[in-house]
């Protein structure tokens, strides 16, 4: 008998990447198809939660801390918001709703540039140390806030919805805020993450009219 080979060193590293792929697909796909449903069905003050940037940038995050480096979880992260986009528009088109080619195309370039930016968040909210800790946790409540404030309040005058999104994003402070140390390390990066998240909503709209 010829005694098997013992496992090369890469084999647990290869086999957890396919894990984090696996788990970028399937959150991705389901969230996106969920939201297509939930638009319909969620009633007022909460139907903001399934018609808003924050809640879709909660997938890459959470992909991106079960990542072992940050080329991983940018990668995880954009193919989270790339198949969200695909459960939504697929499922959406099933439903029997219109779907606009350029619709797709600007929220797919959105899901581009806040999928792999997340991805890397939700690492560093895991594993961040020295300049980078808090930063990940004040990246996902920086949006959940400046979304409250600038998309629901000064935007759309939607106040109900922007008291949960600021409700949501106090939660999200008091709890992966204090996970990797002291909530003030998250305090600090927050008073940068919110005035260049508040320009990134304001810049959205356009951005979003431009390339449809």
């Amino acid at each position: 008998m010829t005694a098997l080979a013992p496992a090369r060193p890469t084999d647990g590293a290869v086999t957890h990447t396919v894990r984090v792929v696996l788990l970028a697909a399937t959150l991705g796909l389901a969230w996106g198809a969920a939201t297509s449903f939930l638009q319909t069905v969620l009633p007022d003050p909460v139907s903001g939660l399934a018609n808003a940037v924050a809640p879709w940038l909660v997938v890459p995050f959470v992909v991106g801390a079960r990542a072992r480096g940050d080329g991983t979880a940018a990668a995880a992260g954009l193919l989270a918001c790339a198949l969200q986009v695909v459960g939504y528009y697929v499922t959406s088109d099933l439903r029997g709703y219109g779907v606009a080619t350029a619709t797709v195309l600007a929220w797919t370039v959105t899901a581009a540039l806040g999928g792999p930016l997340f991805g890397i968040a939700g690492r560093t909210w895991l594993t961040g140390e020295g300049r980078r800790r808090g930063l990940g946790e004040a990246l996902l409540v920086g949006v959940w806030f400046t979304e409250a404030v600038v998309g629901f309040g000064v935007r759309l005058h939607y106040y109900d919805d922007a008291v949960v999104f600021a409700l949501v994003a106090a939660l999200l402070l008091l709890t992966l805020g204090r996970r990797p140390g002291p909530l003030t390390a998250t305090l600090r990066w927050l008073a940068a993450v919110v005035p260049a998240g508040a320009v990134g909503m304001l810049l959205l709209d356009p951005l979003l009219r431009a390339l449809s």
